[in-house]
């Protein structure tokens, strides 16, 4: 089945501003942390950021003196306002600015002496909000039936709920105007709304099907849905992977997948990808087995341990030493066993991301985790033959990797009256990887082999690796972003950013280039260094296509991150 995702899909600028204030508070503060209401329209992200402590204060409730509250995305009205600052809490505002600037519209047209119209469902929080501050002067309508029944105006000014549909607004307001002499129509829906809708329309034209992601209470996620049906468009409205019908879903060839403003993109992943996992029904046999290897190749992370065998092939050309097969088994072993029980041992990615690049970890959990044991017992044996030190060096990077990814909490530090681990240092994942490879793909080689280690060429080809493998770790942390500011979990983009993250990854492959030309200019590495420069284009290439959307799917992008290495082993088989 193809699958063509929406660029506009995911979280708006709105949306995203309200969660990085709430989950940046969260990060500083020890005091109870509430939202007047969910803060957005997706019960998926409510759970998550209620099991880190950030809770929906419902109807009825109050918070005590000194919490915090976080005036959700949709906003509230000035009386609401009144109310919250009475009770005494420390009150934070994630309005969206859309939303605030309709806000700040409405009062001043109302000073002005002014009849508002808002147009949108009434029964909405933000709707609900916006009336409140027309106080008596405004009326909200959500169909051009009902400008009949609104009482006469001299002047009236219309707004637009933020997420409302362009043509009822347009609808409405021709209803108004046929009724009033006077009238103010306010361009006031978001932009993003806008585009979202206009994509979809095109979409759901040339579709076969439209699936819809998003929350069954979300107003513009509702929208969506029926502006793919009013076009004739089979269309499913879905909150997660797990409401996809393979009956209903294999009929179709091309499917379009969108998503509501407050829909995060783990979520479009896991639809994305569970829809990808569906076979047409016209796709021949043999065809659905070899997708279905492929995927398992990928998923159980063969591809990426025989990408390590290859990176470990490419650096013995750059050093200019042969092999036997023994390096390349153990590098093969030990990186599909540490790969392994770091997908079966994140327990944030299970808890938020959920896509289909992890569910086999969940569901099969106790044969990965035989699989992780047997790769780790395959490494300890092929160093043995080599002798003690070889076995014990092996024996060592196992358990340091076994006891950074269990993460015990005995090996745990009280820090500032939180407890500290490895995991916690932003970016350790991507130094302790990088350095992994390095030792299995570099170091072990010359172990194994007997030849001398320190000299130039072991260096350069070691920080060469590990430059390559911290760049796939670190492109992967961009995938996972939102992810991990849900859990709370600080990788270097939660820190630096999407865009700092790729300016970084930019860096980091020039000055492995650099590193690879300069060797291979003062002989200190092979004159394969210079072949080796297309790995760097490459790097630059699939980086770039990911900011361009044209990747952004989770098992594209993993195929696309691994396939550096076996790029270089390839090159290193090609060279003469």
């Amino acid at each position: 089945m193809k699958v063509i995702l929406a660029q506009t899909a995911g979280f708006c600028k709105g949306v995203r501003r309200a969660m990085n204030l709430v989950l940046e508070k969260s990060e500083q503060e020890s005091r109870p942390l509430y939202t007047d209401g969910p803060l957005i329209h997706n019960p998926q992200t409510i759970e998550i950021l209620e099991r880190r402590g950030i809770r929906v204060l419902n109807k009825g409730e109050q918070p005590g003196r000194g919490d915090i509250l976080f005036i959700r995305s949709h906003g509230i009205s000035p009386k609401r306002r009144q109310e919250l600052n009475s009770l005494g809490v420390d009150l934070c505002d994630a309005t969206c600015p859309d939303v605030a600037k309709i806000q700040g519209l409405i009062r001043r047209y109302t000073r002005a002496g002014y009849t508002v119209l808002i147009v949108g469902d009434k029964n909405h929080a933000e709707v609900i909000g916006l009336a409140g501050n027309a106080a008596d002067k405004g009326y909200v309508v959500s169909d051009p039936m009902e400008v009949k029944d609104l009482p006469p105006a001299e002047k009236v000014c219309m707004v637009a709920q933020s997420t409302l549909e362009p043509e009822l607004y347009s609808r409405v307001s021709e209803a108004v105007k046929a009724r009033y002499d006077d009238v103010l129509v306010l361009d006031t829906i978001c932009p993003s709304t806008y585009r979202r809708q206009e994509e979809l329309k095109k979409l759901a034209r040339s579709a076969d099907a439209v699936v819809v992601v998003g929350g069954k209470n979300s107003a513009n996620t509702r929208r969506l849905v029926q502006i793919s049906k009013s076009l004739g468009t089979p269309t499913f409205h879905v909150e997660t992977a797990d409401e996809i019908e393979e009956s209903e879903m294999r009929h179709f060839r091309n499917v379009a997948v969108t998503a509501g403003a407050s829909t995060p993109n783990w979520i479009l992943l896991q639809v994305v990808d569970r829809l990808k996992e569906i076979e047409h029904e016209g796709s021949s046999l043999t065809l659905r087995q070899l997708r279905k290897v492929g995927r398992f190749i990928v998923k159980a992370n063969i591809l990426v341990a025989f990408g390590s065998a290859m990176l470990c092939y490419a650096n013995a050309r750059l050093m200019g030493i042969s092999l036997g097969w023994l390096p390349y088994a153990v590098a093969f072993c030990y990186i599909l066993s540490i790969h392994l029980l770091s997908h079966l041992t994140d327990q944030g990615a299970f808890e938020v991301t959920r896509t289909q690049r992890l569910l086999p970890y969940r569901a099969e959990g106790k044969i990965f985790l035989t699989f992780a044991i047997v790769s780790a017992v395959l490494a300890l044996v092929l160093t043995s033959l080599k002798g003690l030190v070889s076995f014990s060096l092996m024996l060592l990077l196992c358990v340091l990797g076994t006891l950074y990814r269990l993460d015990i909490s005995a090996l745990r530090l009280p820090i500032r009256g939180k407890e500290f681990s490895l995991r916690l240092i932003p970016a350790s994942k991507d130094i302790f990887m990088g350095l992994g490879w390095s030792f299995v793909t570099v170091f072990f080689p010359l172990l194994l082999t007997g030849l001398p280690i320190m000299n130039p060429a072991f260096f350069l080809a070691f920080t060469v690796t590990f430059l390559l493998v911290t760049i796939r770790s670190l492109f992967f942390d961009i995938r996972d972003i939102q992810g991990d500011q849900i859990v709370g979990r600080e990788t270097l983009p939660t820190i630096i950013g999407t865009r700092g993250t790729k300016i970084l990854i930019l860096s980091l492959a020039s000055l492995q280039a650099l590193l690879i030309a300069l060797g291979a200019a003062f002989g200190w590495l092979t004159a394969f260094g210079y072949p080796m420069l297309l790995v760097t284009a490459y790097i630059c290439l699939y980086l770039y296509l990911f900011h361009q959307r044209v990747i952004h799917q989770g098992t594209g992008v993993e195929i696309m991150g691994d396939m550096q290495f076996i790029l270089a082993g390839v090159l290193a088989i090609l060279y003469p």
